[in-house]
């Protein structure tokens, strides 16, 4: 009996010291845990660090690949905007392609880019990020400077191909990762890439010009090759092929022919540009020979050099030292939706989006003020130097009824310049003194009598008055504004 219970005692004892040397060790390895490792544990998420030679990007990295260093890097030069799938226009690959059989989304519908490279994966939120104005340049004489990709800076012929040199580093990491989209109501916002590249740009050309526009989001290598979708004309950077090469290449963009004609690059041949050679990007554009012979000397050649640390970065004759981080993604064991990292600070896109339609009301009355200027101008110098004067409160009212009709799309553009001149010909059948009647003197407006005209006769375009033997009274064919009776 006492031997039994020995036994037990003993037994229980080694239970307990076996739970207790257990739970010691779990408890040491838990804190000896990184907090990425933590952050890991309590997602249920398994890392992976990503070869550098893997160029197969897709929507999914938006999400899953730590972009810390670039959302810490463009922080200070921009703001970052919490997107969500649907509020940027994502649309389902099922949507785009009928029986696909999945509830995957696809970038390629990105707020108005279309039939881009669907790559069919899920994604959480996403965060753009909007320029700084100060980053932005003045494309035209006399408008407000803004941020449009590709545009300050100069191409450089590189063993990669032409390389979009930006003058700042911010700028230079935005042009050779990630991608662009022109937002109708924000304009110009990147979306991070892991890709590294020389210039993400869509090349069209023609024997006089040059043109390149930031690929949208969505559109990515698949197989070494590239689907480009429509991209809009007004995104791309037209310039003579004499000035390719300029620093401030956005000087000599162009987008008139001589003669006053738009120039539109569906007419221009496409240039094969981000290609895979030697187990490289590398891209292609314009043909250096003929750049060669239209400057008349050769093109030095640089060398591109890629270096992980950001304070590595220099830039000589002959050599270019690049920033290429390295990049992991993240995957989860139970296949949930997931965001790895985001920025420190970033805006609801709801409330971000808000302000962008005052700012674009904003807008829209000042184009309907610079509408009415210029009907107000056409009025007074309507007919025969016939000065007509115009009730200023009313056309007022006429561009406030004009706001109250736009949608954030229609920017008050229906009340046209000859409808408001139909409208406001009686308006302007005023006289600035206080006499209704007619004044009859030499330079009397315009007024025709005979013998037996008792009365004014008038028309919606002739504002002088015409009397005839059998009228006694004002016959207007508009409104009658209370012209006198002689």
């Amino acid at each position: 009996m006492k031997t039994k219970l020995v036994i037990r005692t003993t037994g229980l004892l080694f239970l307990l010291v076996s739970l207790f040397i257990l739970y010691s060790c779990s408890k040491t390895a838990k804190e000896s845990l990184t907090e990425e490792q933590k952050q890991l544990a309590d997602k249920n998420l398994e890392a992976s660090s990503i070869d550098e030679k893997d160029f197969t990007e897709s929507d999914a990295d938006l999400t899953s690949v730590d972009y810390k260093e670039f959302y810490d890097q463009l922080t200070a030069h921009g703001e970052w905007v919490q997107v969500t799938p649907e509020e940027i226009g994502l649309q389902s690959k099922t949507a785009m392609n009928e029986g696909a059989g999945n509830n995957d989304f696809s970038l390629s519908n990105l707020l108005g880019i279309k039939e881009g490279y669907a790559s069919g994966v899920n994604v959480g939120l996403v965060y753009a990020w909007k320029p700084s104005a100060d980053l932005g340049v003045t494309l035209v004489a006399g408008e407000t400077p803004v941020y449009v990709p590709y545009s300050n800076g100069q191409w450089v012929n590189t063993d990669a191909g032409w390389y979009f040199k930006a003058p700042t580093p911010v700028e230079e990491t935005v042009s050779h990762y990630g991608r662009w989209v022109n937002s109708p109501t924000a304009g110009w916002m990147w979306l991070p890439g892991r890709v590294w590249a020389p210039a993400w740009v869509d090349w069209r050309q023609n024997d006089r010009y040059v043109s390149w526009a930031p690929l949208p989001p969505s559109v990515y290598l698949n197989n070494g090759v590239m689907s480009i979708p429509v991209i809009d004309n007004s995104n791309y950077m037209i310039v003579n092929r004499q000035y390719f090469l300029e620093p401030s290449v956005y000087t000599y963009n162009n987008v008139y022919y001589d003669d006053g004609s738009r120039i539109l690059v569906s007419g221009f041949t496409g240039t094969d540009g981000i290609v895979i050679v030697n187990n490289s990007i590398f891209n292609r554009g314009p043909d250096v020979n003929i750049i060669q012979q239209i400057y008349g000397r050769p093109v030095e050649l640089v060398k591109i050099q890629h270096v992980r640390n950001f304070n590595d970065v220099r830039y000589s004759g002959s050599e270019y030292y690049v920033y290429a981080p390295g990049f992991k993604k993240y995957k989860s064991k139970n296949n949930k939706i997931f965001t790895i990292n985001e920025p420190k600070s970033y805006k609801k896109y709801n409330e971000w989006k808000v302000k962008e339609f005052i700012k674009e009301e904003k807008e829209i009355r000042k184009e309907i003020k610079k509408e009415e200027k210029e009907i107000r101008k056409e009025i007074k110098s309507n007919g025969n130097g016939k000065k007509k004067y115009i009730d200023d409160s009313n056309m007022k009212n006429k561009g406030n009824e004009n706001v109250k009709k736009n949608n954030s799309n229609n920017n008050g553009k229906k009340n046209n310049g000859s409808d408001n001149v139909k409208k406001n010909n009686d308006i302007g059948k005023k006289k600035i003194s206080n006499d209704n009647g007619n004044k009859k003197n030499g330079k009397d407006n315009g007024n025709k009598q005979n013998g037996n005209d008792n009365g004014n006769k008038q028309t919606g375009k002739d504002n002088g008055n015409k009397q005839n033997s059998n009228d006694n009274g004002n016959k207007q064919n508009g409104k009658n504004n209370g012209n006198g009776k002689k």
